[in-house]
């Protein structure tokens, strides 16, 4: 019985864009590093030089998996943080300049709230729309880049989505920054160790990763930037991270993160093809068992392997999530940032669909070790709940 099954007591957990479990070969990493990593980095000592080496190693290792430059990385408390200090540090870097912001519609609330902040501070933000797919308007984005290109602008967007799993077309959209002169952020917290994500290939100026989405320690994450993107510091303390991120750091944290995100990468290819074929059947079991079963995001040019959101017409949300967790099949509504919350996904507004209330919204997302009889299992879980509560 592989680990994580046994952690949900015999259950099935596709919760895996929420947070991938520890990997074993993280625990084993990080415990062998006890005794080494847990000193202060920043200390003179003997101890201090070899925490420092080993916070060094694993942010060359993290590095090299998005094919940058170790000097470029800076470690944050997660990947919130990490698009805070992108969006909050570009505008402050440009206090009384005017600055500008365009997000998607679609984006993270890390990036959303950070944006509204930075109104509240006299930045210009604007909301780019998507289509029913929640794939961004890129006309609509050369409109508004091009409507007064002489102000420093920021774009955020998005690698992958978070809660429908749709692929960004990130290339082209740098490539309709670049002729307006405006940086880009791109938040690829989903994306990182599931797609081919390189800083040489689409260069973009600030890109935002983190260890728990591929099984990794939680709270911590990491911000690259280009040596010539200003920012200015969100938080204040001592010259650690370059002073972006100052404090000391979390030095085993960071060896766990380099583990992961190498496994995540030397076994990407793998994954992906057995993850694109389990969402497939997925989806097909949840149609054969139920009518008017629709897809988010279907159509896009791109979706992330791992990930199925559906929705489920004349069925109770909070009841037909209930009825799995009783049966130990862990899903989720959509983002766990907004578990709890009574309000619609502004993801799902985003892309026109209803929030009349008369449905169950489910996202699934598989891990290294979900299997073809976890898939099947949970399918028909969801079938014989739903039909059981209508």
């Amino acid at each position: 019985m592989n680990r994580q099954l046994q952690n949900a007591r015999d259950g099935v957990y596709l919760d895996h864009a929420a947070t991938s479990p520890l990997r074993p070969e993280v625990w084993k990493a990080m415990e062998a590093a006890l005794g080494d990593a847990d000193y202060n980095p920043a200390s003179n000592h003997a101890a201090g030089r070899r925490a420092q080496a080993m916070l060094e190693k694993s942010r060359q290792a993290i590095a090299r998996c998005i094919e940058a430059d170790r000097t470029d990385l800076c470690f944050t408390s997660g990947g919130t943080q990490a698009n805070n200090l992108a969006v909050l540090g570009f505008v402050r870097a440009r206090t009384g300049r005017s600055p500008r912001v365009f997000v998607s519609a679609v984006e993270h609330m890390a990036v959303l709230n950070a944006a509204g902040c930075a109104a509240r501070e006299g930045a210009e933000v604007r909301e780019v729309p998507v289509d029913e797919t929640g794939t961004i308007d890129l006309a609509a984005l050369e409109d508004g880049l091009a409507s007064d290109p002489k102000r420093p602008t920021l774009v955020s967007l998005m690698w992958a989505n978070n809660e429908i799993g749709t692929v960004q077309p990130v290339a082209q959209a740098l490539e309709v920054a670049r002729r307006h002169g405006a940086v880009v952020h791109t938040d690829a917290v989903q994306a990182f160790g599931k797609l081919g994500l390189s800083v040489r290939d689409i260069p973009v100026d600030m890109l935002t990763i983190t260890a728990h989405k591929v099984g990794g320690p939680v709270g911590i994450g990491a911000l690259f930037r280009r040596p010539d993107t200003e920012l200015e510091p969100i938080t204040f303390g001592g010259s650690q991270e370059r002073s972006l991120w100052p404090g000391t750091q979390n030095v085993l944290s960071a060896i766990g993160f380099a583990k992961a995100a190498q496994l995540a990468t030397d076994q990407r290819t793998e994954h992906v093809r057995t993850w694109a074929g389990l969402r497939e059947r997925l989806a097909e079991r949840l149609r054969d068992g139920m009518a008017g079963v629709r897809v988010h995001g279907e159509g896009a040019s791109e979706r992330m392997p791992n990930l199925l959101s559906v929705s489920i017409p004349n069925a109770d949300q909070a009841a037909v999530l209930l009825g799995l967790d009783l049966e130990r099949v862990a899903v989720s509504a959509g983002s766990a940032c907004s578990s709890g919350s009574n309000t619609p996904s502004h993801v799902l507004e985003a892309i026109g669909e209803p929030a009349d209330g008369d449905q169950a919204i489910l996202r699934f997302s598989f891990g290294p070790e979900t299997t073809t009889d976890c898939v099947d299992r949970a399918a028909d879980v969801v079938v014989r709940t739903v039909q059981r509560l209508q």
